[in-house]
């Protein structure tokens, strides 16, 4: 059974089939971190390997996914401008599933064991 069948309002009655799914859901992000980690295992090794000089761009990663800041509206005081908030949303979600910061460390790492 889906998680979403079990609605948050009843978490004093935990059945068999719901901790299941938590655990069918846990098992999947588990995966999906085990493979963003293999990757970038693989490619910093690769880069390590084929290059004696690597730099990279120092991001500010934390500030690039903060929420945008609301445009109120001059003409109707309490209201707001739209502000593209969802779309920033969708990039926040692709940068953080990127995982630049976990490569980059993963990065200097290996560059450092191999004195690059």
């Amino acid at each position: 059974p889906a998680l979403a069948r079990f609605p948050r309002a009843r978490r004093d009655k935990r059945t068999a089939n719901h901790r299941r799914a938590v655990q069918r859901v846990a098992d999947l992000h588990r995966k999906v971190r085990r493979q963003r980690l293999d990757h970038a295992h693989k490619t910093a090794l690769d880069l390590v390997r084929d290059h004696d000089f690597i730099a990279h761009e120092d991001l500010e990663i934390r500030n690039m996914v903060k929420a945008p800041v609301p445009k109120p509206d001059p003409d109707q005081p309490g209201s707001f401008l739209p502000n593209r908030a969802s779309a920033k949303a969708g990039l926040n979600h692709s940068i953080s599933d990127a995982g630049w910061g976990v490569f980059l460390t993963i990065l200097h790492a290996k560059a450092e064991s191999a004195g690059r």
